[in-house]
């Protein structure tokens, strides 16, 4: 059996790669002895959850400027540089 810290560490790894089915299995028999792993898997996949929803959140929110503001940046530029340019 796998000690804590590396069942940690594959638990962790799972998020971000898939796991062959032999180191699942060594989780699922693992967690199924050991209370502190499975709290463990339970709070890093909450945490995981948590910040894919945050990260989808905010990108859903961001919009960008307007077509308004973005024509009054293009004008206040090219007159910044239009009275730079002239003598």
């Amino acid at each position: 059996m796998r000690s804590c810290d590396k069942i940690s560490r594959l638990l962790s790894d799972g998020l971000d790669r898939p796991l062959t089915w032999m180191e699942r299995i060594e989780i699922r028999i693992h967690t199924s002895m050991c209370t502190l792993c499975r709290s463990y898997e339970h709070n890093v996949r909450s945490l995981h959850d948590i910040c894919s929803y945050m990260r989808e959140k905010d990108a859903a929110r961001y919009i960008g400027l307007s077509n308004n503001t973005k024509a009054r940046m293009k004008a206040a530029l090219k007159e910044k540089i239009d009275s730079e340019t002239k003598p």
